[in-house]
């Protein structure tokens, strides 16, 4: 059978209404619960950018972005540990083989959670790393096999190094008491003095620029692109899927509801068309641009180009428009809701507290994103 995007697209169709049923129970656990995580396990949804080498698909991004979007209109925590995942398996690629090859050798699912950011510390030792420190938003780790952490220099606090840890080496606390995405159990782990041999280790430098030696060894390019850039992408993906789900049940309700004291029809009403017709501009145009730089992943990939910081800073800063775009867009919808949009079973209430909660990731920080791709273009350097 051919994995391509018709494929995956015709998996994602079919399990959707099963993560859609579970979703509550997700957010009412904190985490995936155990069918929720299988049925996107048995689906092949954290293959889709694994290294065909062991055993993944090896697929353009543009594929993995697609399913975490429609999954996030289905379930919007099992889209998101899709994305966070997803990502950490594409990094992977990055890594020595050796590492690959423990991770996801024999056939094995492999499982990476962790967290990108370099929040603890990895002090060189004889053979590899001493690593310490706590690192907050693990989306998924209950579920996970392995832990991917970025390290911190512990005495110039700089990046120094991103590796791999079993998730039975680490302790996990549960610190994930949030208004939004509950159902991801972006937990805490905590390490104690954790021995990481080299294999299992790659410069954060490397990483972050695509630029790693072990990413020219596959039979695509798709390891060659920035993580950095592929994060904030990948973020902003699951974000645009809940928006998504906020339009269809803005657009539901208000065919449903009347005003209290008259009576009229809510669809009738003229500035209720337009903050529909608004906020489906803007979930489109966060959709284009989107779009747009997956495409120019594709365009580098296939021509095999390097990554440049130009290329890094307009990823960034398109990702971050496209949430801002997506958040505009429910807080205006729910804003014209009513008041019955306040209580927990309505689904834009969820939406709303999901959007808002993903558009605050650190990798599509407005602010930080829009001085960067600034600063490039006016040749002040990042």
């Amino acid at each position: 059978m051919q994995i391509d995007h018709d494929e995956i697209m015709r998996r994602v169709a079919a399990i959707s209404p099963r993560l859609a049923a579970h979703a509550r129970e997700c957010d009412a656990a904190r985490q995936l619960v155990p069918a929720s995580m299988a049925t996107l396990v048995e689906a092949g949804m954290f293959r889709i950018p694994q290294p065909a080498r062991v055993g993944g698909y090896e697929l353009p991004l543009r594929i993995l972005a697609d399913a975490v979007t429609a999954l996030s209109e289905a379930c919007p925590s099992s889209g998101w540990v899709l994305m966070v995942m997803g990502a950490h398996h594409w990094c992977m690629g990055s890594f020595p083989e050796a590492a690959q090859d423990e991770v996801f050798g024999g056939g094995r699912d492999g499982l990476v959670a962790g967290t990108l950011s370099w929040q603890g510390g990895a002090t060189p030792v004889s053979g590899g790393f001493r690593v310490d420190g706590r690192w907050q938003f693990c989306s998924g780790v209950d579920h996970s096999n392995w832990v991917l952490l970025g390290c911190a220099d512990p005495e110039t606090h700089g990046p120094r190094v991103h590796l791999i840890v079993p998730r039975e080496d680490l302790e996990i606390d549960d610190t994930w008491h949030v208004m939004g995405l509950q159902g991801t159990g972006s937990k805490d782990v905590v390490a104690h003095e954790v021995f990481v041999p080299e294999h299992r280790t790659i410069d954060t430098r490397l990483l972050f620029r695509g630029a790693s030696p072990h990413a020219a060894t596959h039979a695509t390019n798709l390891y060659r692109l920035s993580a950095e850039a592929m994060l904030s992408v990948s973020v902003a993906t699951a974000v645009l899927g809940s928006a998504k789900y906020a339009l269809s049940q803005f657009i539901e309700r208000t065919k449903e509801r009347r005003v209290i004291l008259t009576g009229a029809r809510k669809a009738e009403h003229g500035p209720t068309q337009v903050r529909l017709a608004e906020s489906a501009a803007e979930i489109r145009a966060a959709d284009l641009l989107l779009h747009d730089i997956l495409g120019e992943f594709d365009r580098l990939m296939a021509a095999g180009n390097g990554f440049t910081v130009e290329h890094r800073a307009r990823a960034k800063w398109q990702a971050a428009y496209s949430a801002e775009l997506c958040r505009r867009a429910v807080t205006r919808m729910f804003s014209g809701s009513g008041a019955h949009a306040v209580y927990a079973p309505s689904a834009l209430q969820a939406a709303f507290r999901n959007v808002n909660v993903g558009a605050q990731h650190a990798s599509i920080d407005f602010d930080n994103s829009a001085e960067f791709y600034a600063r490039i273009k006016l040749g002040l350097g990042s």
